[in-house]
């Protein structure tokens, strides 16, 4: 289906010669890299970051739309993405000035401009800085061998690093590497190897002051704001991190965080993300409309159903763009049904119907509305139960132009804490409640 909706008091000269060197950044001689074989949300995410704070341009993805061959990554894997940096680093094999900025894309935020971030590996002292985190993977044999840490998180994570050219090629070219081999054992065997760390100064960064990976981490970041632009708190060690990985189990806590984070939302605008990309159908080119399907789901006895009907015929957008198909399974409503579907049917591109006597459950016919959809070669399925009525004529015009892969509703029972979606999604699977959620029903946060 194609996607559519979806900082001397020494001297006056001591200070100005700071701003110079944080400012004055040549933005050639700094290079951001990262995979990804195919354009995921989190890939679009990933890329309006870097949009966001100025450096897209310095952005340069390896293996896009080619096919990925780092293994399955539920595991171990990933050993392409060091093979693809091999490439594409080898001319500058020799540059020992030129700064290279690593990172996953998928599950990657940028919270700052490559200046700061760059600045903050200036103070390290290092020629390359891996991002750390509290847990070791993926061989834990190899923690008692790690240098000791009193404060600050203890082992390698290899989804961000930054460093000079020189040294990354000459870690990267240290031995060979199969494609499905993985990644970050190669990069813990070069940073546990004490020859190898002197020679290129290699450091972690302990206490997230560059990168922040989430995964066993989350209670010690807050989102906060200054003005109105959300940041991350590291709360532990007191740092405001600057690119955001949410490595493991953490993937769901960095899609919360990423309505917020790289000015995706500000209390004034709310949703500002929700407008990148978005389009406007021309009333007077209706030929160019994408073709849909709604599904209209009567699973069990409804009251107002004429209404409800009603209120999908007076959609605005064209009946020549629209399939339909209609699950009734509710015998009492099926006069009413059938005359609904006699009187307007015949207006729209094709229609499909189930009846009662089909004796079709719910969970097929969602899968055969699916399948109808693919039939038809139509761009998006909008499917909607006869509880939900939609009071604006203008509801399926919108989410057409929102170009969203998936839009659902906000529905709420007035008056409780009671929502048709869930804040957060606990360890095991089951609901838990977001920090934000009271806010996005009482419509604090849009």
């Amino acid at each position: 289906m194609k996607r559519f909706w979806i900082a001397c008091f020494i001297s006056i000269n001591c200070f100005l010669v700071r701003m110079t060197v944080s400012d004055n950044i040549d933005p050639l001689d700094v290079l951001t890299l990262t995979v990804a074989s195919n354009r995921t949300d989190g890939f679009e995410r990933y890329l309006r970051s870097a949009r966001v704070y100025g450096f897209e341009n310095n952005v340069m993805v390896l293996g896009l739309d080619k096919p990925w061959k780092g293994g399955n990554m539920k595991s171990l894997g990933g050993g392409y993405k060091i093979n693809l940096l091999k490439k594409a680093l080898k001319k500058f094999k020799d540059d020992e000035k030129k700064i290279i900025l690593f990172t996953d894309s998928y599950d990657v935020i940028f919270s700052s401009k490559l200046e700061k971030i760059v600045k903050k590996f200036k103070t390290f002292d290092a020629r390359i800085v891996f991002g750390a985190e509290k847990f070791i993977w993926p061989d834990k044999s190899l923690a008692s061998k790690y240098p000791k840490v009193y404060h600050g998180e203890a082992y390698l994570n290899s989804g961000g690093f930054i460093g000079y050219a020189s040294d990354v090629y000459a870690i990267l070219n240290d031995k060979k590497i199969d494609d499905t081999d993985d990644d970050q054992l190669y990069y813990t065997n070069v940073y546990l190897n004490e020859n190898l760390r002197k020679k290129h100064k290699i450091k972690l960064d302990h206490k997230c002051e560059i990168f922040q990976n989430l995964h066993g981490s989350i209670e010690n970041i807050e989102l906060r704001f200054k003005e109105d632009e959300a940041y991350l708190q590291n709360t532990l060690y007191n740092t405001v991190p600057m690119i955001i990985h949410g490595n493991g189990l953490a993937k769901l806590v960095l899609n919360s965080l990423g309505n917020y984070l790289a000015k995706a939302w500000n209390p004034e605008e709310g949703c500002l993300n929700c407008w990148d990309n978005t389009i406007e159908l021309s009333e007077k080119e209706q030929h160019t409309y994408p073709p849909i399907l709604i599904a209209i789901f009567i699973d069990k006895a409804t009251p107002f159903l004429e209404e409800f009907l009603d209120k999908i015929y007076r959609q605005t957008y064209p009946k020549s763009k629209l399939h339909l198909f209609v699950y009734n399974n509710e015998v009492y409503h099926e006069k009413l049904v059938q005359k609904w579907i006699d009187k307007f049917s015949g207006q729209y591109k094709s229609k499909k119907v189930i009846s009662p006597s089909d004796q079709i459950d719910p969970a097929t016919a969602r899968d055969l509305s699916l399948n109808y959809c693919l039939l038809k070669e139509c761009s998006g399925h909008f499917f909607i139960e006869s509880v939900a009525h939609l009071d604006n004529e203008h509801t399926l015009k919108l989410l057409v132009e929102q170009q969203r892969s998936i839009v659902a509703p906000l529905l709420l029972r007035p008056g409780q804490s009671w929502s048709n979606f869930w804040g957060a999604v606990a360890d095991n699977g089951y609901y838990a409640r977001s920090s934000d959620y009271m806010e996005i029903i009482e419509n604090k946060r849009r």
